[in-house]
C-alpha cells in the first residue's frame, strides 16, 4: 500500500514549481465555484435528511418510522451525519462545507493520480509532462465534475477512487492489487453502480495488457476479493436494516418510460439505444442540463457541435493503432461508460450527476491524445505549437462553459432552490398536519425545510409510489405523475405548471383539489433583462412557478 501510494504521488518527487502552481490553480477553481455559487444540489438535501435523522437518533431514515433505503451513496450520507454529530450542527450548512472539503481532496487525489501516469519516468517527453501538469486545470474546468463535487453530490468521491484505480491499471495491476481492491470498495461505498466502472477499468487493463494475461486476471480476482470483503459489512447492514441491499432510488428510477419504438420486438431496445446515443454523447463534456435546443437561455449551436465531435473522437480513439496505451485505455473506459449511460437513459432517464466519470475519462483521453499527436511532428517548435493550439482550444471550450454557467447556477441557488423552494418548505411546515402527506417531484429543498411526511415521484423514498407505478407500467415517452397522484390521493400536492396542467386534465384531481398558494419567481428573471436570456439560464426557467394544492374532501 505504501509503495502504491508513493507511485501515485510521484509527481511531488520532481519538486516542480510548475506542477505545484497548476495543482493549486486547479484546486482553487472548485473552491471558487463553491464560494461564488453556494450551490447545494437538490439531491444532497434528500440524502442529508437521512444524515440528520441518524445524527439526532431518529434512525437512518427519511420519514421517521419508515425504513426505506432512499439514498444512493453510503459515504454521501454517513460523512455528513458524522460531521453533524461532531459539530452538533443545527442545519446542513456546516456539514456540507466539510463534505465539500472531502470532495475537493478526492478531486485533487484524482488529478495527481493521472499526472503520475502522464509524467511517469525519465522517458516521458517534455510535452506529455507539461500537458500532464496542466491536467488539474483542465479537469477542474469541467463544470459537471466540479459542480457535483462541490454541491454535496458524490462526484468528488467517485473520481477520487476511479482515477487512481485507472492509474494503477496503467502502472501494473499486479504490483498494486491490494490498493486496487481498496479503491474498488471505495467506489462501491460511493455509488451502487461501481461495478460498471470496475468492469470498464478491468476490461481496458486486459485488452491492452502487453504480457501474459493470466497473472493480470489473478491479480484482478484478488482485488475483487478484497473489495467484496470490505463492502460486505454494508451489504449485511442494509439487508438487515432496510430489507434489501439495493437502494430504493435504483428501484424507483428503473423502468420509468418505455422508449422502445413501436413495430419492433426484442430488437426494439437496440434501436432505442442507437436513438438515445447521440444525446448521451453530447452530454459527456457539456454544460449542466444542456437541452440541445436553441432560443433564449440555451447554449449556442457551435457548442453542441463541439460536444459531438470531441466525444466521438474520444470513444473511438482506442481503435487508433498508436503507442498511446494510456489514452487508448482511457478511450475504451469512456466507451463502456457511455454505453452504460445510454442504457440508463432507456431504463429511466440520465441525470447530469451521472456523467462526471465519463467526462473525466474523456478529458484524460483528449489530453493524452493531444500529447501523442503533437509528438508526431518533427521539430520542437512545431510540436510545442501544435500542443499549445490543441490544449488552448480545449481550455477555451471548457472555460467558456464553466464561466458562463456560474451566473445561472448562482441564480438557481439564490432565487429558486435556496429561495423559492425553501419558502415552499417553510410554508408547508406551518400548514401541513403531522399525519398528512405531501406529494411532489422536487423532494430535496421542500422536503428538508418542511419536515413533512413526503411521497415523491418517482418514489425515491416512497415504496407506495413505486407500487402504484408498477401497476400502471411504463408509458411511451410520458411520465405517470398524474396517474400516481390519482391513486395516492395525498392531502397536499406541490406542482409545477406542467403538472398543474395534468391536474386540470384529470377528473379526480381537478374536482378534489384546490389551489391554496402559488409561488412565482418570474419577476426575478424579468429583472435580469438580457442577462436572463444568457446561455444556461434555461436551467431555472421550468422551476419559476409552483402551486400548492390541498385536497378538499
Amino acid at each position: 500500500m505504501r509503495d502504491s501510494f508513493r507511485e501515485l504521488l510521484s509527481p511531488f518527487e520532481r519538486r516542480s514549481p510548475i506542477f505545484i502552481g497548476l495543482l493549486c490553480l486547479g484546486a482553487a477553481i472548485p473552491a471558487f465555484f463553491a464560494f461564488y455559487t453556494h450551490l447545494a444540489w437538490e439531491d444532497f438535501l434528500i440524502t442529508y435528511r437521512f444524515s440528520e435523522n441518524l445524527a439526532h437518533g431518529h434512525g437512518f431514515v427519511y420519514n421517521p418510522g419508515e425504513r426505506v433505503y432512499g439514498f444512493t451513496s453510503p459515504l454521501n450520507a454517513l460523512l455528513p451525519a458524522l460531521f453533524a454529530v461532531i459539530f452538533a450542527a443545527k442545519d446542513f450548512v456546516l456539514p456540507l462545507w466539510l463534505f465539500r472539503a472531502v470532495s475537493l481532496a478526492g478531486l485533487i487525489f484524482a488529478w495527481i493520480s493521472i499526472v503520475s501516469v502522464f509524467a511517469r519516468g525519465a522517458e516521458a517527453s517534455r510535452i506529455r509532462t507539461l500537458i500532464g501538469f496542466l491536467f488539474p486545470v483542465i479537469a477542474a474546468l469541467e463544470i459537471k465534475s466540479t459542480a457535483f463535487a462541490m454541491s454535496g453530490q458524490e462526484a468528488g468521491l467517485v473520481l477520487g477512487f476511479l482515477a487512481p484505480a485507472f492509474a494503477i491499471a496503467i502502472l501494473g495491476w499486479g504490483t498494486h492489487r491490494i490498493l486496487g481492491g481498496v479503491l474498488w470498495a471505495g467506489l462501491f461505498y460511493s455509488r451502487p453502480d461501481a461495478f460498471v466502472y470496475i468492469g470498464a477499468i478491468a476490461l481496458a487493463a486486459v485488452v491492452f495488457e502487453s504480457g501474459p494475461r493470466k497473472p493480470l486476471l489473478v491479480a484482478l480476482a484478488q482485488s475483487a476479493l478484497i473489495c467484496v470483503l470490505l463492502y460486505l459489512p454494508w451489504v449485511v447492514f442494509t439487508w438487515v436494516y432496510y430489507g434489501s441491499p439495493i437502494p430504493h432510488t435504483v428501484v424507483a428510477k428503473h423502468n420509468l418510460v418505455d422508449y422502445a419504438p413501436e413495430g419492433y420486438g426484442p430488437a426494439g431496445v437496440i434501436v432505442a439505444l442507437f436513438q438515445s446515443a447521440p444525446s448521451v454523447i453530447c452530454w459527456a463534456i457539456s454544460p449542466i442540463y444542456d437541452t440541445l435546443k436553441s432560443g433564449p437561455g440555451s447554449w449556442p449551436s457551435w457548442l453542441h457541435d463541439s460536444e459531438m465531435y470531441l466525444e466521438l473522437f474520444t470513444i473511438f480513439y482506442w481503435l487508433v493503432p498508436s503507442r498511446d496505451r494510456f489514452g487508448r485505455m482511457a478511450s475504451l473506459v469512456s466507451l463502456v461508460l457511455l454505453v452504460y449511460l445510454t442504457y440508463t437513459d432507456l431504463a429511466s432517464q440520465h441525470c447530469p450527476w451521472y456523467f462526471p466519470p465519463l467526462s473525466f475519462m474523456s478529458l484524460v483521453t483528449l489530453a493524452s491524445a493531444a500529447a501523442t499527436i503533437a509528438e508526431k511532428f518533427s521539430g520542437a517548435a512545431l510540436r510545442y505549437a501544435c500542443a499549445a493550439v490543441m490544449v488552448s482550444g480545449l481550455l477555451f471550450y471548457l472555460g467558456y462553459i464553466f464561466f458562463s454557467s456560474l451566473a445561472p447556477i448562482r441564480f438557481k441557488e439564490v432565487v429558486i432552490d435556496g429561495g423559492q423552494r425553501r419558502e415552499i418548505g417553510l410554508w408547508l411546515k406551518d400548514h401541513v398536519g403531522p399525519k398528512e402527506v405531501v406529494y411532489l417531484e422536487p423532494l430535496g429543498y421542500i422536503g428538508y425545510y418542511s419536515g413533512c411526511r413526503m411521497a415523491d415521484w418517482p418514489g425515491l423514498i416512497s415504496p407506495e409510489v413505486v407500487k402504484i407505478r408498477d401497476k400502471i407500467g411504463p408509458t411511451k415517452a410520458y411520465f405517470t405523475w398524474k396517474e400516481v397522484a390519482e391513486a395516492l390521493k395525498p392531502e397536499w400536492i406541490v406542482a409545477r405548471p406542467n403538472e398543474s396542467w395534468f391536474m386540470q386534465q384529470s377528473d379526480y384531481l381537478s374536482h378534489h383539489y384546490e389551489l391554496v398558494m402559488a409561488f412565482d419567481s418570474r419577476k426575478a428573471v424579468d429583472d435580469l433583462g438580457l442577462k436572463g436570456q444568457a446561455p444556461g439560464m434555461h436551467l431555472a426557467y421550468s422551476e419559476l412557478i409552483f402551486g400548492i394544492y390541498h385536497r378538499t374532501d
